[in-house]
């Protein structure tokens, strides 16, 4: 009896170890897939009213999203207003309404609606010039 709880008991000190040092790319993985606000890549489409925008345009806008500052999140989103940039991904689908101080952002992944506010001056001045 007592050898099995001596096994047992380096057993899960062997977990505890492994879970505590796992490697950075094992964290960044696992953390990737809870991310609110991920970095896009390229290979997304993008659209606003429903017509797909140029390469120049996407990677213009897409950089701007991936460099943007994170806000806050909406816990009850507030309602849109104006015509959103739609941008597909795999498994997820983003609209992105821009107002003079903020990007509101709203993220659908597996049934599920995320909303967020983002800050980008890129897309903040899209306001002013659609």
């Amino acid at each position: 009896m007592s050898w099995f709880f001596i096994v047992v008991l380096i057993v899960a000190s062997l977990i505890k170890i492994l879970a505590a040092s796992a490697p950075s790319a094992v964290v960044e993985r696992i953390g990737k897939r809870f991310q609110l606000h991920p970095s896009l890549s390229y290979d997304v489409s993008v659209k606003k009213d429903g017509e797909v925008l140029l390469d120049e345009e996407k990677q213009r806008l897409l950089d701007a999203f991936n460099e943007s500052n994170f806000l806050e999140k909406y816990y009850y989103p507030p309602a849109p207003e104006g015509i959103p940039y739609e941008i597909e991904a795999i498994n997820e689908r983003y609209y992105l309404y821009p107002y003079a101080d903020r990007v509101d952002v709203f993220k659908y992944r597996k049934k599920k609606v995320y909303a967020y506010s983002l800050r980008s001056e890129f897309m903040q001045r899209q306001v002013h010039t659609d």
